[in-house]
């Protein structure tokens, strides 16, 4: 992906953090608690932005709220993106990828953004344990949203770390692409 196209086409400056979540945008996706955490990120750091990229049912009242915690200049819903192109010029723009859904078996997107380098501050719930690992290039932190805040802007501030973490998160999501993986499986029904 292209991070200066994307920030051409959606108008972001090169000195903006971008701070962002892909994903369907829906409550069970747990991004009132992003909003939430964001709202903390802001205060301490004045160029961080808040991306979220996806459609649903929550996006009206999610943008409400947004500005009623004083945070909707800073937050952007941007709708779903060309996944051949676009989606991958997202991904390579942003300086820390946020996730914090309950519900997910996999989390894939968690995967995405990690294939293209970027660091990733999450909670691990449900399927998202097996991926979040230590070593997976993802600081892992409970449901709380300064702890989470904390954690991100420690990410924007230190450009050598969030280097080292996508360096990692690149290592560690090859290990899941379909080839990997259909590899550990023909090396199991070898061994069985």
């Amino acid at each position: 992906g292209s991070p200066q196209r994307f920030r051409e086409q959606f108008g972001f400056a090169p000195d903006q953090r971008i701070v962002l979540n892909v994903g369907r945008v829906a409550h069970e996706k747990n991004l009132g608690f992003l909003l939430r955490m964001f709202q903390l990120v802001a205060r301490r750091d004045p160029r961080a932005v808040l991306v979220i990229a996806g459609e649903g049912p929550a996006r009206t009242s999610l943008q409400a709220e947004a500005e009623k915690l004083g945070i909707g200049p800073r937050t952007r819903f941007i709708g779903n993106l060309d996944r051949e192109r676009t989606l991958n010029d997202c991904y390579a723009a942003a300086d820390v990828f946020v996730f914090a859904s309950r519900t997910e078996t996999q989390g894939l997107v968690l995967l995405e953004a990690m294939a293209q380098s970027r660091p990733v501050v999450s909670t691990a719930c449900l399927g998202t344990r097996s991926v979040l690992t230590p070593g997976s290039g993802a600081c892992v932190v409970e449901e709380s949203e300064g702890d989470f805040a904390a954690a991100v802007c420690a990410v924007l501030k230190d450009r050598a770390r969030a280097r080292d973490m996508g360096d990692k998160a690149r290592a560690w999501a090859g290990q899941w692409s379909s080839a990997s993986l259909a590899a550990n499986m023909a090396h199991l029904y070898r061994e069985l």
